[in-house]
């Protein structure tokens, strides 16, 4: 189906290192007809807007069993980097990786990403999370505000780029396993994909509706 989108937001310019915000009033969206795979191509500032009504279809679609496991993990991931950072640029950026990341890789790069974005925010060397013994999921792998938007996030994904790049060119020349050597390939690609969407978010617009 095609998508509908709100045409009313206001919109924030950043103007010699400040920033002037244009408000318009928001149109309500209908997403009783869409399909789990709609759901997920809700652009991000639409989805803030509407997290409420977007969770209220998923549940229908999930009573009629018509959410698949993918389904599940995605949406569950994009509604995380809705507010992921709180800085507007790193969560857009974040979502929009998301929606264009394979759809069978989004369980490990979503993990991955948050992994070491905390480690690095911590002071930690940036490693691969996914070949750690005894890692763990309950969720330690969250900042609060003030240690998210402290990050110098270029730093980081710079970092982070260069070392997946680092360990896959090793598992290379050591024929590691396709699958190791595919997962490395993933989350470089990942990495790759995220500082592209962020460098657009800095220099575009913000966009989000009243």
């Amino acid at each position: 189906m095609e998508i509908g989108k709100a045409t009313s937001v206001y919109q924030t310019q950043e103007v010699k290192g400040t920033k002037e915000t244009y408000y318009k009033e928001a149109q309500k969206v209908d997403y009783s007809k869409y399909s789990a795979d709609d759901l997920m191509q809700i652009p991000f500032e639409e989805a803030k807007l509407n997290q409420e009504s977007i969770d209220k279809r998923y549940q229908e679609l999930a009573d009629d069993g018509n959410i698949k496991p993918r389904h599940a993990v995605g949406l569950l991931a994009l509604k995380g980097a809705l507010n992921f950072s709180g800085n507007s640029s790193i969560d857009k950026a974040y979502y929009q990786t998301l929606q264009s990341s394979p759809k069978e890789n989004l369980g490990l790069v979503t993990y991955e990403f948050q992994m070491n974005f905390q480690g690095f925010a911590q002071g930690e060397d940036i490693s691969p999370t996914f070949m750690k013994d005894g890692r763990s999921g309950n969720g330690s792998y969250l900042l609060n505000k003030n240690q998210a938007t402290s990050v110098d996030f270029d730093a980081f994904i710079n970092s982070a780029i260069a070392s997946f790049e680092k360990n896959l060119t090793k598992a290379k020349s050591s024929n590691a396993e396709n699958s190791v050597q595919n997962q490395y390939q993933g989350i470089v690609d990942f990495y790759k994909t995220f500082q592209d969407n962020f460098n657009k978010a800095t220099k575009e617009p913000y966009y989000a509706w009243i």
